[in-house]
């Protein structure tokens, strides 16, 4: 027995040697010369490219033959530029750092689900002073957002390639479930070994969409904005730590708060602060706040939001040569609020019953009178039947409950894409004008808002 336990150990120590051979020659060594030939590529004739590629084989080969023909392309590109017009290498770079930055936008956000709950924009604001910038935002799983602003200061191809590198190492350390802190300390040691003389300042960030946990590092990134429940705009004056990649060893930590209703953020980076009148003073100074305060009762949206400042941007500097390139991001945080319920159903007439049942439970679980009850059912049913001609195509409508007792009223509002039309202004036949009578009528307020791919009907309705 024991010799049969020996001769499949030994065979299995054979096999694992043998796997470990086949990685050294198949992958570890073909890729130390794919390496080697990236570093000298700019400084090789191609036939000795051509050569040492056709020698390393496998994967790395072929990853070594294109890296050959984009040097071969982008050499025999600038020369020729370079030789009708002495700008047009620099034009080209420029070109280059165009694509990188364009490769950098973020896709659309997907989950239908997760963003009823939040409303988020994002730009990046072209001006003279530029900088190797970017925003992001992904999911990490269904209810938890991530987003994030950074810089590299820097116009060249080196520091483009460094907001890239930064970027998607911020993403694929956060997709694989490592915790925010753990996650940013690694990309700063990840980007600390690449040796280079520049940094990156960004400010990550991670949304729970179900509670509103807002968890976030601030690495040498500017101080965002907070707006609680329709009040002013202020400071969030938290620590500022090390930019990525500056330093060896960072402890960074992360901050955590709770958005409730309505919460609102702006994150930007530092060139928006820099922009100065002609007093010399600074925008970030004198009036960022007071824009964010006075976009609060001008523009709803967080599109709105970014439209209005670029604007109040343009008007603070004597000239457009004095405004500079910036990124901003504004996020708003819509459901939250524990007073509110809420369901989502299909903007077709067959899932009037899921809302009549919806609405039941709630009005009874918050023991309302069954007069007030049969009111509200159909107050529900007459918002929704306006919802769905608003909308137009089949689409999800999420519709919100709260009932205050403390106040005596009750709270209801609808959310869908309505093509930024109130619902109560276009029922012009009999039925839909109605409804919106009915509505008009039966109700302490009515009101619909516009948004950005998501509208709102609300109505506040008093209690017996």
């Amino acid at each position: 027995m024991q010799t049969v336990l020996i001769i499949v150990l030994a065979a299995l120590l054979l096999c694992a040697a043998a796997a470990l051979l086949l990685i050294l020659f198949l992958v570890l060594l073909p890729m130390r010369r794919l390496t080697r030939l990236a570093e000298t590529a700019e400084n090789r004739d191609p036939e000795s490219l051509q050569a040492e590629a056709e020698r390393i084989g496998g994967a790395p080969g072929r990853a070594a033959k294109a890296l050959i023909g984009t040097c071969e392309e982008t050499v025999t590109r600038t020369s020729a530029r370079s030789d009708a017009d002495p700008t047009a290498e620099e034009r080209y770079r420029s070109a280059v750092v165009d694509e990188i930055g364009a490769s950098l936008m973020p896709r659309e956000l997907k989950n239908r689900l997760a963003n009823l709950t939040f409303s988020l924009k994002g730009c990046i604001q072209p001006g003279k002073r530029r900088s190797c910038m970017f925003y992001d935002h992904f999911f990490l799983d269904e209810n938890t957002v991530c987003l994030s602003v950074g810089q590299v200061p820097g116009v060249g191809i080196a520091e483009a390639l460094l907001a890239l590198v930064a970027q998607t190492t911020i993403r694929s350390q956060l997709r694989m479930g490592r915790s925010l802190t753990a996650a940013m300390s690694d990309v700063n040691a990840q980007l600390y070994e690449l040796g280079g003389q520049n940094s990156v300042n960004a400010l990550v960030c991670v949304l729970s969409t179900v509670n509103g946990r807002f968890t976030f590092v601030n690495a040498g990134g500017t101080l965002p904005l907070l707006m609680r429940s329709e009040e002013r705009y202020e400071w969030l004056n938290t620590p500022v730590y090390d930019p990525l990649g500056a330093n060896e060893s960072v402890s960074y930590r992360a901050e955590i708060m709770r958005l409730n209703q309505g919460d609102r953020l702006f994150l930007y980076t530092s060139e928006l602060g820099e922009m100065k009148n002609s007093d010399g003073a600074l925008f970030r100074d004198t009036e960022l706040m007071s824009v964010l305060n006075r976009s609060r009762n001008l523009c709803r949206s967080t599109e709105g939001l970014l439209g209005f400042v670029q604007n109040e941007v343009s008007a603070f500097c004597e000239s457009g040569d004095d405004v500079l390139s910036y990124v901003a991001m504004a996020l708003e945080y819509i459901k939250g609020n524990r007073d509110f319920v809420f369901t989502l159903v299909r903007s077709v007439p067959e899932e009037a019953p899921l809302v009549t049942a919806f609405m039941r439970k709630t009005l009874e679980e918050g023991k309302i009178a069954p007069k007030d009850q049969a009111k509200h059912i159909l107050l529900t049913d007459e918002m929704f039947t306006l919802c769905c001609r608003a909308c137009g195509t089949e689409t999800d409508v999420k519709i919100e409950c709260a009932i205050k007792p403390e106040e005596n009223i009750l709270h209801l509002r609808m959310f869908a894409p309505m093509d930024g039309k109130d619902p109560l202004d276009i029922g012009s036949d009999a039925s839909g004008g109605a409804a919106a009578n009915y509505i008009r009528t039966h109700t302490k307020r009515a009101a619909f808002e516009a948004g950005v791919g998501r509208d709102m009907l609300e109505i506040i309705s008093e209690l017996s």
